[in-house]
């Protein structure tokens, strides 16, 4: 059964003083594009990270949001530069003395002064950190592909529903088109009959025109290749690989074969019907837009 391309998956995992979640959303996208938002610290990890992705998912716009918090010890360091502190002091009070200024120059003021307070993120050893970040990557790609198998059972119910409509309709048509021809040599027999009065009328002149006019209008062969496509996309939809580009083509085919029907053919309920096959197909189209 396909999946859709559409859902959403969160993980958390603990480990190495880190409490790391890890979100996984995707949308319909012809290709692949993976794009991973992950904090400074743990940026050594991104490109394992987009290949663990990438095994589980093979179409779709997917972004991944990593977050981190402290577990314990704190992820960053803070150092203060002393001797450029110092400097800043005695410039502070060599330039009181100068202008003549009373007051101290207080702690808060020179900590918030340039290059005086440095914050560095704590070394976090990269093979443990990515145990704990593929451990919360692969729950949110478990959720994310409970979501996405749900919806693309949805969107094959919805194929198999609208491709069933289809096949009603071709079996109409292929009903209908017989019937077509014989009342065009009908029609074609009594207007003869009335512009020529009394004068005998050539059946087999008839017979002729009216097999010319019904190898014209014949459908047969769109219908069975209609049929063909429509057998496909069961096939297609029952198996477990990716199936949205190969949906998308055989859709393409479908609406290739009821362009030259409607083309091909001069009657009206025919053409009602088909246009009511390429309505089906366009909903068809539109759902699996969102079809790995």
């Amino acid at each position: 059964m396909p999946k859709s391309m559409t859902g959403y998956g969160r993980g958390t995992s603990t480990g190495e003083g880190l409490i790391v979640t890890v979100e996984v959303r995707s949308t319909n996208h012809r290709y692949r594009d993976i794009s991973v938002r992950i904090p400074r610290e743990l940026a050594e990890l991104e490109d394992k990270l987009r290949a663990l992705v990438a095994e589980s998912l093979a179409r779709g716009h997917v972004d991944v949001s990593v977050t981190v918090e402290e577990a314990g010890a704190p992820l960053k360091t803070v150092e203060v530069r002393m001797d450029l502190a110092q400097a800043y002091h005695a410039a502070a009070k060599d330039l009181a003395a100068r202008l003549g200024i009373a007051g101290e120059v207080g702690v808060e003021t020179i900590l918030s002064l340039q290059d005086v307070v440095t914050v560095k993120p704590v070394s976090v050893d990269p093979d443990a950190a990515w145990q704990v970040v593929k451990a919360a990557a692969n729950q949110a790609l478990e959720a994310l592909a409970r979501m996405r198998a749900a919806e693309g059972e949805s969107l094959a119910r919805d194929v198999v529903h609208r491709t069933s409509k289809i096949e009603q309709l071709i079996a109409r048509i292929s009903e209908r088109a017989p019937v077509v021809a014989e009342e065009y040599r009908a029609r074609l027999e009594a207007r003869l009959r009335e512009l020529l009065a009394d004068v005998p009328i050539d059946e087999t002149r008839i017979a002729m025109e009216a097999a010319i006019y019904a190898d014209k209008i014949n459908v047969t062969e769109e219908l069975v290749r209609l049929a063909s496509h429509i057998a496909q996309v069961h096939s297609v939809i029952e198996q477990a690989e990716p199936a949205g580009r190969r949906l998308e083509f055989l859709v393409q085919e479908m609406h290739r074969e009821a362009n030259t029907i409607g083309s091909k053919s001069q009657d009206v309920e025919i053409s009602h019907m088909v246009v009511e096959i390429k309505s089906e197909l366009e909903k068809i189209r539109e759902q699996i837009q969102n079809i790995e």
